[in-house]
């Protein structure tokens, strides 16, 4: 035989804790209301950002290069150095607005007063430049090459072509056995920007994910471990692109002056250096007879990086963190262990036949 033994469990501690639970849901409801709005704003803030800095990205506008007059006077240098200088600035920029991105470049005819005919339309073409090294400066150096980089979209440059041999005068025989090659890239610093930039895009894009994906946790501790990467990306964001804007700025006059900078290196390394020098004197005269100034692209590029910041901002303020937010759930987990301590389960023991209590009267 087996007797049941039992001890009551307590219902009023499991209500209890029952109304806990309902009253922390009602007071995390309230609070999530509160930077709901903010996280809805933050979303919206980096995704515009996203599309801000692809805009400034794309666009050729960056810098705007038109000259101050229409003529350049080139004084106290080598007839060599002036001759050069002037045939640069008469060919490239003496009737023509230049502006430049990290992908192409655009040209537009000028009237004689330096604003923008309206029967020419723009040209538009990739932001290329002449690259190679100076051991070949005198079979690449000219300003044919130079425009055919500017104006051809193309990388590979036929010096053997019979166009190019007769604007050149070069010698086929003497070329078709050379291993250099006279191509035309990208400048470096467009290159590291291209980098830059297309990185600092792709953390807006998680900024952007880590804001939305943050009110789908409910714990601390998840909710700890989602704006710490949410932190992490909106700052890797700001740096990157802090340090594109740095670069482009760094390299303002690249594209304008490019082609003057290697003569000057040319002749420095020759160990000529009073031609050196004289080139160094006509490029400052050159650049003050041009104007550089920043393009819309740069603005919309200052507009997305202080925006990002306002990001990062948003992600400290908004995405906050409170002890409550484990509240529910240790109280959930809390609850079948008070049930279990206040209420055990029953116990059955077992009892020998000679306790079992014995009724005289059924004895004969």
């Amino acid at each position: 035989m087996m007797r049941k033994t039992s001890q009551t469990p307590s219902y009023d501690a499991h209500a209890k804790t029952k109304k806990r639970v309902r009253f922390c849901d009602m007071k995390s409801l309230n609070n999530r209301s509160k930077y709901t709005v903010g996280i809805i704003i933050g979303i919206c803030l980096t995704l515009i950002t996203f599309v801000l800095q692809s805009i400034a990205f794309w666009t050729p506008h960056w810098k705007e290069i038109s000259p101050n007059a229409h003529s350049l006077y080139v004084d106290n240098v080598d007839a060599l150095i002036r001759t050069e200088i002037l045939h640069y600035f008469n060919t490239i920029h003496r009737y023509t607005r230049h502006s430049y991105g990290l992908f192409h470049r655009c040209e537009y005819s000028i009237n004689n007063t330096t604003k923008i005919s309206s029967q020419q339309r723009k040209i538009c073409t990739k932001n290329y430049l002449p690259m190679y090294s100076d051991e070949h400066f005198n079979e690449c150096h000219s300003l044919p090459y130079y425009s055919f980089c500017v104006t051809a979209s193309e990388k590979k440059f036929d010096i053997n072509n019979d166009y190019l041999r007769a604007k050149f005068d070069v010698s086929y025989a003497h070329h078709s056995s050379s291993s250099f090659s006279c191509n035309c890239h990208y400048p470096q610093y467009v290159i590291v920007s291209h980098v830059l930039g297309i990185i600092a895009l792709i953390f807006l894009i998680l900024t952007a994910i880590f804001f939305i994906i943050f009110p789908l946790f409910h714990t601390a501790h998840q909710r700890l471990k989602i704006k710490c990467f949410a932190i992490l990306t909106s700052f890797i964001s700001i740096v990157f692109l802090m340090c594109n804007l740095i670069n482009i700025f760094q390299n303002f006059e690249f594209e304008s002056v490019e082609y003057l900078i290697a003569i000057r290196r040319h002749y420095k390394q020759a160990q000529i250096y009073k031609l050196s020098q004289d080139t160094k004197i006509a490029i400052d005269q050159f650049l003050s007879s041009i104007r550089i100034t920043i393009g819309y692209s740069t603005i919309i590029a200052w507009i997305a990086f202080s925006l990002s910041i306002v990001d990062g901002i948003l992600i400290l303020l908004t995405c906050k963190i409170s002890s409550k937010d484990d509240e529910n759930e240790t109280l959930a987990n809390l609850l079948p262990s008070q049930i279990n301590e206040r209420s055990p389960p029953l116990h059955f023991e077992s009892v020998s036949k000679e306790n079992l209590p014995i009724n005289d009267e059924n004895i004969v």
